[in-house]
């Protein structure tokens, strides 16, 4: 699992069968100790109900579509937590 933060939505009227109802988030992946941005933000599905500035669990590449079990969704991120807290012990 990879983490990230929420930074906004995307609204789409013509999109995949396979996309038809999910929601889609723009994510920015950060690092888990320290908050900061790495990398460039990502386009990912979203099974939790996320919302902007939510620090989230996410899956990428064939990992990305077991979280729509049975389904044919076209999709290389998804987030699959929401993460209320954070504690490292160093």
């Amino acid at each position: 699992m990879y983490y990230a933060k929420v930074i906004g939505k995307i609204v789409s009227t013509a999109k995949h069968k396979g996309l038809v109802g999910k929601k889609i988030q723009i994510i920015q992946p950060v690092d888990i100790e320290t908050g900061k941005n790495v990398g460039s933000f990502l386009v990912a599905l979203d099974v939790t109900s996320s919302s902007t500035s939510d620090l989230v669990g996410y899956e990428d590449g064939m990992e990305a579509a077991w979280a729509f079990d049975g389904e044919n969704v076209p999709t290389d991120a998804t987030i699959v937590s929401i993460i209320d807290n954070v504690n490292l012990r160093k």
